[in-house]
């Protein structure tokens, strides 16, 4: 195993909320090497980042989008010679020993030959004080406390960073929604990667921008501007043969219920019915 142990962190902005942003950057600076802050938001955070030793700030200039903003964190511990990359969301707030516990729980992978694509802690949802599993593809423990997955999210990832030379850079194009499952599914079609959730640690995350529920059950609301992309991309996935089964037709009936239940039922209506047309028109024939 590489000694190289150098961790570097990706955080992008989005016109954030500092009050819980602080919060996350307290508790991963001291964790990692360096911080890498790539900025998305309309204008510059008037903040200032020196008080922190080791971050990076880098305003893009503009919203270029997820994958554009963590491929140019991604690049700069590449050529910076880093080990690992763990991604954060703004809003994602850590516990103070998440870096080394998930560095300790890669380490037990890889001393059994396993190729670990990344690995994650379980998210649990803030609002709802409840984990986040899947529920159709829950995932398989293969080891105590440790569940194999077909994806991680993009928000407390552990990766090497060699895996991205080997797989290549987050899909630009993708934008937003699906850029890290994306990640993934290419990694274990092109590498054979595998992919793991520790679940003796949390991430306090959370889905959209609140929660509906539906009997027993909830869903997470994003915005018109998300449901774009989510109907876009979905799209633009459902072609590809490496993008899991169980995922296009899970999404296929969760978003053919949101087709009709979101424009009549959620303000603003028609915002929403215009932005998810759009973005099947776009997913289909762009």
């Amino acid at each position: 195993m590489n000694e190289n142990k150098k961790i570097g962190c990706i955080i992008v902005l989005y016109n954030p909320n500092w009050e819980v942003t602080h919060k996350v950057l307290e508790s991963i600076y001291k964790q990692v090497d360096t911080v890498f802050i790539a900025d998305n938001s309309p204008n510059a955070q008037e903040v200032d980042f020196s008080v922190y030793k080791n971050i990076v700030y880098h305003f893009i200039g503009g919203n270029k989008g997820i994958a554009a903003a963590q491929n140019i964190g991604i690049n700069y511990f590449k050529q910076n010679k880093y080990a690992f990359i763990i991604f954060f969301d703004q809003d994602s707030i850590p516990p103070i020993d998440l870096v080394e516990h998930l560095y300790k729980k890669y380490k037990f992978l890889y001393e059994k030959r396993i190729k670990v694509g990344g690995i994650a802690p379980r998210p649990y949802n803030r609002r709802e004080k409840k984990i986040y599993k899947g529920t159709i593809k829950k995932g398989k423990g293969v080891f105590p406390n440790i569940t194999e997955v077909t994806e991680i999210i993009s928000s407390a990832s552990f990766i090497p960073i060699q895996n991205f030379e080997i797989v290549g850079n987050m899909e630009e194009d993708l934008f937003i929604d699906a850029v890290d499952f994306e990640w993934c599914w290419r990694a274990t079609h092109r590498a054979n990667f595998r992919f793991f959730i520790c679940e003796d640690i949390f991430l306090s995350h959370q889905l959209g921008e609140k929660d509906l529920s539906i009997g027993v059950k909830k869903i997470a609301i994003h915005s018109p501007f998300r449901q774009y992309y989510r109907y876009r991309n979905f799209f633009k996935l459902l072609i590809r043969n490496y993008v899991p089964l169980y995922w296009k037709i899970s999404n296929l009936i969760k978003y053919t219920f949101k087709y009709f239940y979101l424009p009549l039922c959620i303000s603003p209506r028609k915002e929403y019915f215009y932005k998810i047309n759009k973005g099947i028109y776009d997913g289909l024939l762009k």
